[in-house]
């Protein structure tokens, strides 16, 4: 897990980029959680292929590795992270894989069929963060400040979006606002209610200001650089 308890994890993500697995809403699923992803298309084959892999695997505090359509890149990358002993998860969608080898199926994963946020038995996203989100320190500070709040999960999600977007921004507008809590079905004040929270366990600045709030201190580590 995270090296650093106080800033959300950088996560190495090995997968497929075509055929049948659905890159772009795999992608958009990760991107709506507070952890910074980092990717290496091993279709691009170059000489220092090998060290670039190896350096995401080293820096990053865990990886993951969809393994639904066995790809053989992504198997390279997972034969990489057990050789250096990595922290790593094992995904897989369930409607494009009969299982995993029985070689490894000891080994700790996730098994999904869809990417809906609020599915929470077959959904990528509720797993992700009931076994990895939540135990981290400021998601786990979320979730106890909305014990008594109605619509408790889906406040929770809405928390996470709001921490995502500040991976990419530096500060959340009435416009990002809009797209932050698209799906979420929360009423203004609800989710003025959760942007309060936020703000009262230190995370937000001012939340009504004109621009929107920012964070108030650095949740992230810095970036993995190849």
């Amino acid at each position: 897990m995270s090296k650093a308890p106080f800033k959300l994890p950088n996560v190495f993500v090995g997968c497929p980029y075509g055929g049948k697995f659905k890159f772009a809403a795999f992608k958009a699923t990760l991107d709506r959680l507070p952890f910074q992803f980092f990717y290496a298309d091993t279709r691009l084959q170059t000489k220092h292929l090998m060290q670039i892999l190896t350096k995401y695997i080293a820096t990053a505090d865990f990886c993951f590795f969809d393994v639904s359509t066995w790809n053989p890149n992504v198997s390279l990358e997972l034969g990489l992270a057990e050789g250096m002993d990595a922290d790593y998860y094992i995904l897989v969608n369930r409607k494009l894989s009969s299982g995993v080898p029985s070689d490894i199926q000891g080994i700790q994963r996730i098994e999904y069929s869809n990417f809906k946020d609020f599915d929470t038995q077959k959904g990528l996203l509720p797993q992700i963060v009931r076994y990895l989100v939540s135990s981290q320190t400021h998601p786990r500070n979320i979730w106890d400040a909305l014990e008594s709040s109605a619509n408790r999960e889906k406040r929770y999600y809405f928390a996470l979006r709001v921490l995502a977007h500040f991976k990419t921004h530096k500060r959340l507008g009435s416009e990002h606002l809009a797209v932050v809590s698209r799906g979420t079905y929360l009423r203004k004040d609800e989710k003025e209610d959760v942007l309060e929270t936020m703000r009262g366990l230190g995370l937000l600045s001012k939340v009504g200001s004109k621009l929107g709030p920012s964070l108030a201190k650095n949740l992230y580590r810095d970036p993995i650089s190849v």
